[in-house]
């Protein structure tokens, strides 16, 4: 149990407010009372419509923080014996050219992708709202326009996801004893369709498509795989990407575990979305975000060490008496 979760249970909520009041420093007196706030919300008992799903391959491996350099590359990332290939799509362009729109990146795309597989493992086709402005809404953003807002955003990030393909690759024993390992491949688009993007530059407009439809492939194996989160959980990490990236990584994995695991930043390094070239860099932006993390995931437990995380086996954030009718974080395969 973290730290917080501890002061909350001995002085209470309103305590803690009190005293994150007084900080001088507004982005810190913010952050931790967003946190306190959080905290404190975990601790409560979930309802079966505060899930959110992802799939189990998508928490091992994660899609990069920030706008890669070329739209042309190809995203790899590993863990274990697990491998994830994200390849950019193709679309026409207004001077009549084929280009590659590059790999969905960033926050954004992390939330438009929890959407569709939260409401995907329910059924193939997914409602988005009356408008493209309730849609972001409920995403839990703002609706801006401009270069730089969210319409933008999530109109770049939404044809990236329906433009990509996603490889995943596993080793797994031969279904013929003594045959060794067998190497499995996937090739999977997340939706068969999508044109959101097309509307106007408010967001709505004719051009608004209410529904996505999941490929079937894809569809399938969203439910035999999916991992359960708490909507809370996410809204609180909405903005930082590696937050997201570790709350769904010690979602699957900490349950998982029969004994302590030492996650050393290069594997860690390996599997999440960043960039980042030096591991020491990664380790200082892990032990500032991860408080957020474990303010969310009160059963997680997880320490900070000279060489990485230590894992210990923990309960899920989602109790699985909550999710009936999946088969839920089974192997990739």
């Amino acid at each position: 149990m973290a730290e917080i979760h501890r002061q909350l249970m001995l002085f209470g909520a309103e305590a803690l407010r009190r005293s994150a009041s007084a900080i001088e420093d507004p982005k810190l007196r913010r952050r931790e009372l967003g946190r306190i706030e959080a905290a404190s919300n975990a601790m409560g008992e979930l309802a079966d419509d505060e899930l959110a799903f992802t799939h189990s391959g998508l928490c091992q491996t994660c899609l990069p923080h920030a706008r890669p350099d070329s739209n042309d590359a190809i995203w790899e990332r590993s863990s274990g014996r697990f491998h994830l290939m994200v390849s950019p799509g193709v679309v026409r362009g207004a001077d009549g050219r084929a280009a590659r729109v590059g790999v969905p990146y960033g926050t954004r795309a992390r939330l438009i992708m929890i959407f569709l597989q939260t409401e995907g493992v329910r059924g193939r086709t997914v409602n988005l709202g009356p408008s493209m402005s309730a849609w972001i809404r409920s995403l839990g953003l703002p609706v801006t326009g401009g270069p730089r807002g969210t319409i933008q955003a999530i109109r770049e990030q939404s044809l990236r996801i329906a433009r990509c393909e996603f490889t995943l690759q596993w080793s797994a024993p031969a279904s013929s004893p003594g045959s060794g390992e067998q190497m499995i491949i996937r090739d999977q688009r997340l939706v068969s369709g999508l044109s959101l993007w097309q509307g106007q530059e408010d967001g709505d407009g004719p051009g608004w498509s209410a529904t996505v439809e999941l490929t079937s492939e894809f569809h399938e194996h969203l439910r035999q795989h999916a991992v359960p989160l708490a909507r809370d959980a996410i809204a609180h990490l909405k903005d930082n990407s590696l937050g997201l990236d570790l709350y769904t990584l010690l979602a699957y994995r900490l349950q998982r575990l029969e004994r302590p695991l030492l996650l050393r930043w290069q594997a860690l390094a390996a599997q999440v979305g960043s960039d980042t070239t030096r591991v020491s860099h990664l380790a200082q932006r892990v032990k500032a975000v991860l408080p957020d993390v474990l303010a969310v995931y009160p059963d997680a437990e997880v320490e900070v060490v000279h060489h990485g995380l230590k894992l210990m086996p923990s309960r899920p954030p989602v109790p699985k008496t909550l999710v009936r009718g999946l088969r839920l974080v089974a192997p990739a395969g």
